[in-house]
């Protein structure tokens, strides 16, 4: 299931809380860094793209770094609301740990986290999966990727399964309105998605989106309902 990042804005607010886990894992990563004097009252929100990004590249630099902390990492990943810039976070820790381990982290968050955990790792659902690659134009334009970036994908095709059963009982054990529309995001529509065993909750989430459609307009916009 792919979503237009363009489509979905960031929650606002989010880096009053995330800022504290950036300040941490500099300490790890870059003790010497030190944040530019024209930035120190700078917007929050920009305060925390530097530091992420100062982050992020360090982690990539220090493979053996980032397993050490992959704990910490992947705990402020699941804080982090930025669409696309939850990606320097979890670029290294693919690349160090893998899509596997990165993936079964994320389910965790949305099974056991926080709500503000939930949004995080679903954020961060969208980088941490393995992308499809194409020999050639043509090869792009027929939908005929690599034998190899297809096996990458096939491979994990359990905790996709997982990680949409996981999504479904968050949305529908969540009470928070904004909670609930981030979720929403990555259900599908089709119960051929889900399980035998899990139809009627997939119902019941279904029934929940369709019948206000103001709130879930991204959800069914992305699913051509609206």
């Amino acid at each position: 299931m792919g979503i237009a990042l363009e489509m979905i804005p960031d929650r606002p607010g989010r880096e009053v809380v995330f800022e504290p886990f950036l300040d941490d894992l500099l300490e790890l990563f870059s003790p010497s860094w030190v944040l530019q004097e024209r930035l120190v009252d700078e917007h929050l929100h920009h305060r925390c793209e530097v530091k992420r990004w100062e982050i992020g590249r360090a982690a990539e630099e220090d493979p053996g770094l980032t397993r050490q902390h992959a704990d910490l990492l992947i705990n402020a990943v699941s804080h982090d609301q930025c669409r696309s810039g939850i990606n320097q976070l979890i670029r290294p820790l693919v690349k160090v740990l893998g899509h596997r381990w990165t993936q079964e982290q994320i389910i965790h968050f949305v099974r056991a986290g926080s709500n503000a955990q939930k949004v995080g790792a679903t954020t961060a659902w969208y980088w941490s999966r393995p992308g499809l690659r194409y020999a050639s134009r043509d090869d792009l334009r027929n939908g005929v990727p690599t034998p190899e970036s297809k096996a990458a994908l096939d491979a994990l095709s359990d905790l996709r399964a997982d990680y949409r059963n996981a999504v479904l009982a968050a949305f529908l054990a969540c009470e928070d309105p904004e909670t609930r529309q981030d979720l929403s995001l990555w259900i599908s529509l089709e119960s051929s998605a889900y399980p035998d065993a899990l139809q009627d909750d997939h119902q019941r989430a279904k029934g929940l989106i369709i019948a206000d459609p103001e709130h879930y307009r991204l959800m069914l916009q992305r699913s051509g309902r609206s």
